[in-house]
């Protein structure tokens, strides 16, 4: 007797769905997908040199305005569970705001009152491998492992021209990742994708402290023949403790997206 609303249910729920819907395969393609939204910086803490000044966000302007964040990745399956992501991640800022306090950054002096130009470039390069650990018609369970290359600036100067001082860095990080895939409602319509990057040094290095996250929902809409549509949320940061040079540097980014997932092989089909 238990069954019998089950079974009604699935009955009409199939009786629901379009004529042509099939079980979707969560196979690996080759695919491109890309997001743009406004992106919120709810934390970005910067500090540089033996005399540093800890920098907050919300001192030099960076909370007053909301932020365009974009993001291209490409998708490339190797074999039947072995695949690659390609990710391009920018992001460059630059804000006015006038120094309520002294700061020092690098051993130069921001005086208290000092109207300045500040810059923080993160660009991220992240190559992903992932391994498909379980694999069904509508439930796909996948880990593995990225890299990342970063290519960072965080840069100060006085709008009268006198003061400069600046931090760059190229660097590699790694970091764990996994992905799910979930088709709950019906076979061939709107499915989730969680996705997360993330790693920490857990103390185990010396007295640095360093960490990444990059944690994506997706919840994505079939509109066409190899298109989905997508609105994603996302929260990325990260950052290093280092005091053997002098550096702290602590950020936290929220993002509300919206793009397409493209499946290329149907398109050329």
């Amino acid at each position: 007797m238990t069954r019998q609303p089950i079974t009604a249910a699935l009955a009409l729920l199939a009786a629901l769905l379009p004529a042509g819907a099939q079980a979707r395969e969560f196979t690996d393609q080759f695919r491109v997908d890309f997001e743009f939204g406004p992106t919120y910086i709810a934390k970005n803490n910067n500090r540089y040199g033996d005399q540093g000044t800890l920098l907050l966000a919300e001192e030099i302007g960076q909370q007053e305005n909301l932020i365009l964040g974009k993001r291209l990745s490409l998708e490339v399956p190797l074999s039947e569970r072995n695949q690659l992501v390609f990710v391009y991640a920018p992001l460059d800022v630059t804000t006015r705001a006038t120094l309520a306090k002294d700061v020092n950054f690098n051993d130069v002096l921001f005086p208290n009152g000092t109207v300045i130009d500040t810059r923080y470039l993160f660009d991220g390069y992240r190559l992903s491998w992932l391994w498909s650990l379980l694999q069904y018609d509508q439930l796909k369970l996948q880990i593995g492992l990225s890299g990342q290359v970063r290519n960072a600036q965080v840069a100060l100067s006085s709008v009268d021209g006198t003061r400069y001082a600046q931090e760059s860095d190229i660097g590699l990080v790694g970091a764990l990742k996994a992905r799910l895939y979930w088709d709950p409602l019906a076979p061939g319509g709107p499915y989730w994708l969680l996705d997360a990057d993330a790693f920490s040094t857990f103390g185990l290095i010396g007295d640095v402290t360093g960490a990444i996250w990059d944690v994506a929902a997706t919840f994505a809409v079939p509109v066409a023949r190899g298109t989905d549509l997508i609105f994603r949320g996302r929260l990325l940061g990260g950052g290093a403790t280092v005091p053997d040079k002098e550096i702290e540097n602590w950020g936290n980014f929220a993002a509300l997206t919206f793009g397409a997932r493209v499946d290329l092989e149907s398109l050329v089909e």
